[in-house]
């Protein structure tokens, strides 16, 4: 999971997908999440860390890490929360690859679009971001499930 502090959406997007991802698959797959512009070594924005935890997910624990060139080779699969993001991700790993994906691709229900950015707004703002990333986080576990063999 990628976004821009790793502060906010990526951790709280890591969050719920770590949190909802069945037995069988947690030990296959590591979540992991960091930022473009990384606030390296922050905790989670005590917004999201209470809005997660109101949903029963603690991302308390979590420090920002910037995104690297070796750790974006080394995942299968890169969720961005932004087009920026992904071409940021495109240019690091200097190719024009499919591996950073919108998150908001596996949302059905609604178009591919930017996931807005709760930073400096109140609680509800990164409730709302939750409930944004739910379905989108629904999406990649069906997806998971249909491609992991």
């Amino acid at each position: 999971m990628v976004c821009t502090g790793n502060i906010c959406r990526s951790p709280m997007a890591a969050g719920l997908l770590s949190h909802y991802l069945p037995a069988d698959l947690k030990a296959r797959i590591e979540v992991t999440s960091a930022g473009t512009h990384a606030l390296h070594g922050h905790q989670a924005h005590e917004n999201a860390v209470a809005a997660m935890a109101r949903i029963g997910i603690d991302i308390s624990g979590h420090r920002a890490r910037q995104i690297t060139r070796d750790s974006a080779r080394g995942a299968d699969l890169i969720l961005v929360m932004e087009a920026v993001q992904a071409d940021i991700v495109k240019k690091l790993l200097g190719w024009g690859g499919s591996k950073p994906r919108m998150i908001s691709e596996f949302d059905s229900e609604t178009p591919v679009s930017d996931i807005d950015d709760p930073y400096g707004a109140p609680l509800e703002a990164y409730q709302d971001c939750i409930q944004t990333l739910r379905p989108c986080i629904k999406g990649v576990l069906l997806w998971l499930g249909s491609t992991i063999q």
